[in-house]
């Protein structure tokens, strides 16, 4: 769900396949081909440390994310597990070239995609509407997970060395 853009959709694995590119081997990842995020099933589960990625159609099947290039930073983003709802914060927005880039740079852009040690959420798509030359990358952190760094922070300072168990009362 995500507020901003009127998005309200499901989320349904998806895996890669392999497509022959300038005569090399490379892995692809499936997108849904109805109006659904897909859950790219080797990245992170909800709620747990690493990348949780989604993709989606822009322009075909649906849509889904054809407004993801106007979420600004701070928009909410959540997504549920059964019954249970993950929120989370746009933190950055990537439009990277992508359509006829030389295999080194479309593999710089993969790496949005692969697993990292902290809890996010990636959301990729296609840029602009219509089109395949650009990678459109939505990066979003839990809500918790940014209260308690703003909470730390609004502590950090605080307190005099004298009397360092006054610190956030």
């Amino acid at each position: 769900v995500i507020p901003a853009i009127g998005v309200d959709a499901p989320v349904v694995p998806v895996s890669w396949h392999t497509v022959e590119v300038d005569g090399q081997t490379q892995t692809a990842w499936e997108v849904p081909e109805m109006y659904a995020a897909g859950w790219h099933e080797t990245s992170a589960p909800l709620g747990t440390p690493g990348n949780t990625v989604l993709s989606g159609h822009n322009t075909t099947h649906g849509e889904v994310f054809r407004y993801l290039y106007t979420l600004g930073t701070g928009d909410a983003i959540t997504v549920y597990s059964d019954d249970t709802p993950f929120v989370y914060t746009v933190t950055e927005i990537l439009i990277l070239p992508e359509a006829g880039q030389p295999l080194e740079v479309r593999l710089e852009n993969a790496r949005y995609a692969m697993p990292t040690d902290d809890e996010r959420l990636t959301l990729v798509t296609c840029h602009p509407y219509g089109s395949l030359r650009y990678r459109l990358i939505v990066i979003a952190y839990p809500v918790a997970t940014l209260e308690d760094e703003i909470d730390w922070l609004s502590l950090e300072g605080c307190c005099p060395k004298s009397r360092p168990t006054r610190c956030g009362q």
